[in-house]
């Protein structure tokens, strides 16, 4: 790859075919049923975690032929960024397999996982695609980086400064970004775990806004990270671009964050999840990522604990870390709230999914991410004890479980239990859960060690096989 490569994107970006939007969708549309039956990928509502090598590997093919025909669509100029299929791999090939994430005694190293690897999980926590209020927004933070099993906090995202709606490129953007960064460095400091890596502030959405969280003292730092998105489907823009020499140039990780819809220009889960591989491409060639952020979800449910969610998971990762390097996190998008067992059973069944798959952990997005301050520090700690006792386990055991989970929760994704929010949650002076929530949280806890699964045990072994 050419040590010019960003300035090479935005040359391509500029002279590659011109093209309206509608037309690139159409594109992809119309591209995508043919990579389907070309590969012969097939999805089976009772096999949602695959041991099917060849499958996988089929799956990966399709999504590098998607991006190497359909390019990338830079939505600023309107113009393809146009891809060899030599380059694609070139550049995939020397991604990162391994990255330190934090500093001094905080930091963890997040290593290539392996299918049914009995490599740990390094667990990212934090309320995932979730809006917080200003009130409640440090609290849910220090819940979550006070749990020992969490190695990474997520900031999480705030509507407001000082009561005031945040307007994108006016100068409450740039504050609400720089209290949102301020709050995170407090939360993992009163946590105890100052160097403790903080992967985003999702409160600003532009380049300006997001830069201007940079803060040795009181902000992110290099050891920290911001997300560079991608647009549905397979497009980019220049304010996304421009992130990427800015963040580089501090020696700031980059993490690629990518949301394929089910039922989006896709279709169904095996187009779904030939695009989700293709997106992992495109971050890794346009951003230069040091992780990626695998978080598709249903257009209409915004959840992936569903059945073809949790199969586009299973098979992606399989895909993807069977044929490249790269390193990933889920985000288990959940129909249910916190302070409902069907949370943690939704929870549960992702965890699961992708910890054979080779995925490591990135959080939960509670009610799909729709709902105010529904997010704990419970959930968190539920989904590092699951992954951790999944650890070496064969796939089709996995699917076993994933289907027995599923099973406990189901029928009710259409209506879900929204549960409640924090404050109703947790103790507020204590940021200890309430003992409501407790016993529902050990209640599944116990269920699922009877089926098999050492909740309390599992990162114990995890630690002592490192």
């Amino acid at each position: 790859m050419r040590t010019d490569w960003i300035a090479e994107i935005v040359d391509r970006s500029e002279t590659g075919p011109y093209m309206k939007e509608s037309d690139f969708d159409l594109m992809i549309v119309r591209t995508i049923p043919g990579l389907v039956k070309r590969y012969g990928l097939e999805f089976d509502s009772e096999v949602l975690v695959p041991s099917d090598d060849d499958m996988a590997d089929r799956l990966y093919q399709a999504g590098l032929d998607l991006l190497a025909t359909t390019g990338v669509y830079n939505q600023s100029t309107e113009r393809r960024i146009m891809l060899a299929r030599d380059e694609i791999e070139e550049i995939v090939a020397a991604a990162p397999s391994r990255v330190v994430l934090g500093t001094g005694k905080d930091a963890v190293v997040m290593q290539h996982r392996g299918i049914e690897s009995i490599r740990r999980c390094v667990v990212h926590s934090a309320p995932t695609g979730t809006p917080c209020t200003e009130e409640n927004h440090p609290l849910i933070l220090q819940s979550c980086a006070r749990e020992p099993l969490v190695d990474c906090l997520g900031s999480g995202s705030v509507a407001t400064y000082m009561g005031r709606r945040i307007i994108p490129r006016t100068p409450t953007e740039i504050l609400g970004a720089r209290q949102a960064a301020s709050v995170a460095r407090d939360a993992v400091s009163k946590a105890g775990r100052p160097g403790m890596h903080i992967n985003d502030v999702a409160t600003p959405i532009t380049a300006q806004g997001k830069m201007a969280a940079i803060d040795a003292e009181r902000g992110l730092r290099p050891s920290d990270a911001f997300l560079v998105a991608q647009m549905v489907e397979l497009k980019t823009d220049y304010d996304q671009l421009s992130r990427v020499p800015q963040m580089q140039s501090v020696g700031m990780h980059i993490v690629d964050l990518l949301t394929p819809l089910i039922g989006g220009m896709g279709g169904g889960a095996e187009g779904t999840a030939v695009v989700t591989v293709a997106e992992h491409l495109l971050g890794t060639v346009c951003y230069s990522p040091s992780y990626h952020i695998y978080g598709h979800m249903g257009l209409m449910s915004v959840n992936n604990t569903d059945r073809m969610g949790l199969w586009i998971y299973a098979l992606g990762g399989q895909a993807l870390t069977r044929n490249t390097p790269i390193l990933m996190i889920d985000a288990i998008y959940c129909r249910s709230g916190p302070g409902t067992t069907d949370l943690l059973w939704e929870v549960a069944a992702g965890s699961v999914a992708t910890t054979v798959s080779g995925l490591h952990q990135g959080g939960v997005g509670c009610t799909g991410g729709t709902d105010t301050d529904v997010y704990t520090g419970l959930e968190a700690r539920f989904n590092a004890q699951v992954c951790h006792a999944s650890l070496g386990m064969s796939r089709e055991d996995a699917n076993g479980y994933v289907l027995e989970f599923l099973n406990r929760y189901e029928d009710r994704l259409p209506d879900p239990d929204r549960g409640k929010p924090f404050p109703e949650l947790y103790d507020v002076d204590l940021l200890e859960p309430t003992e409501e929530w407790l016993d529902m949280y050990e209640r599944v806890a116990g269920e699922i060690t009877k089926l098999g699964l050492d909740i309390d045990g599992g990162w114990k072994q995890a630690l002592q096989a490192q």
